[in-house]
């Protein structure tokens, strides 16, 4: 099927993705801010970030089975209501307690709103289109993470870090018009059908394999995002500011590999480069290893070992969506619920071990990458094999 999407459509797609990067980024800097104004521990404030993403998968599992029944825009706009007021409310937050219960709530709301993205990505398109889509809010969604902390800061320089969050909610107000206003009508209902629920989409094996390709893959680059202030900083002893040019290299890794992605999709299949680009993420891992074990205090080439690593992520990530969304079209809602909160979990778990593990070395970071890629892989071929096995 070839996707013909509407450019209104296209904007509201662009824009939900857009507001989840932001509110983990955006007033990163203002956390030592923050916790003095608290009277708390920064660490406690740092807290945020991870209940950030556990809200996150949460708020998808009710987001999906609900745009499946009720439709996509009123469950996009209710997500984007909740994240509003959750924003306001951390605004106006006095103690750390209430700040985590104010950030779970915003977490949910955006967890609500952007499950709706990969459900309507698979009621528009299937297929290379499909990928296309996917990879073009890849992109949007590795772009804003490195405009948000640069906005944050502004904001915190001249209004305070309570206008961060304020910022956020009028954020979310404007995206909930552009919504409302420019999403298509044909988007706005669903017809009521049983979708079966989860288990009907666990019982779907031909996907399960891209189920855990996208899981394991995402968790290679959030153990790099975790642990690369270890491995630079701690590790190699750079500055704050070389640490920020040197995640740049990684976000302009994944971006040019994100465009290389879109240009073969016109000849290649999703599953064929979901494969080819695992391939080159397992070997990069392994070089990333014989790097760190042999040439430990190596900067520069450890530097390019986890571009090298990250960057497959620009192809891996689109193509692993499209192939598990392919198998679902009634219950997409609730299937891509499934996928971003089993995503965030698996990542969040596999990073939290690897980053136990490093303490006085980097090498486990590597050895933990490379079992999550290989895994990753793994899984894109069982995928590959029972569909092959049913035909």
């Amino acid at each position: 099927m070839k996707a013909s999407i509407p450019i209104n459509l296209l904007l509201v797609l662009v824009a939900v993705s857009a507001i989840s990067p932001f509110a983990t980024d955006a007033y990163l800097s203002a956390i030592p801010i923050m916790a003095e104004t608290l009277a708390t521990e920064t660490s406690l404030v740092a807290i945020t970030v991870s209940l950030y993403i556990f809200g996150l998968a949460f708020g998808q599992l009710f987001g999906g089975p609900w745009s499946d029944r009720y439709g996509r825009k009123p469950i996009i706009i209710l997500g984007l209501a909740i994240f509003s007021v959750g924003s306001m409310l951390i605004s106006s937050a006095g103690d750390i307690h209430s700040l985590w219960a104010f950030r779970l709530l915003q977490a949910m709301g955006a967890g609500i709103a952007v499950v709706g993205i990969p459900a309507i990505i698979r009621d528009v398109s299937t297929g290379k289109e499909s990928a296309k889509l996917f990879s073009l809010i890849m992109l949007i969604s590795m772009l804003a993470p490195s405009i948000a902390p640069s906005v944050g800061t502004l904001i915190l320089k001249t209004l305070g870090w309570r206008w961060i969050f304020l910022a956020l909610a009028i954020m979310a107000v404007l995206i909930g018009l552009l919504t409302f206003m420019a999403m298509p009508k044909v988007m706005t209902k669903q017809p009521r059908v049983r979708s079966g629920g989860y288990l009907s989409v666990i019982k779907e094996y031909r996907a399960l394999g891209y189920l855990v390709a996208q899981g394991f893959g995402f968790a290679v680059l959030m153990t790099f995002l975790t642990n690369a202030s270890f491995a630079y900083i701690e590790h190699f002893k750079v500055s704050e500011e070389l640490f920020s040019i040197l995640l740049v290299f990684n976000v302009l890794g994944v971006a040019s590999v994100n465009r290389i992605n879109n240009y073969l999709l016109r000849k290649h299949e999703p599953a064929t480069l979901l494969k080819r680009f695992l391939t080159v993420q397992v070997c990069s891992a392994l070089v990333l290893l014989l790097v760190v074990c042999l040439a430990p205090d190596n900067l520069i080439l450890t530097v390019i070992a986890f571009v090298m690593t990250t960057s497959a992520m620009g192809g891996l990530m689109p193509n692993s969506g499209a192939c598990f969304m392919q198998y679902f079209g009634k219950n997409a809602g609730t299937a891509a619920a499934l996928l971003g909160t089993f995503q965030y979990i698996i990542a969040a778990g596999v990073s939290a071990l690897a980053a136990l593990m490093s303490t006085v070395s980097i090498v486990p970071i590597a050895l933990v990458m490379v079992m999550s890629s290989s895994i990753a892989l793994a899984g894109a071929w069982y995928s590959a094999r029972y569909q092959q096995a049913m035909n």
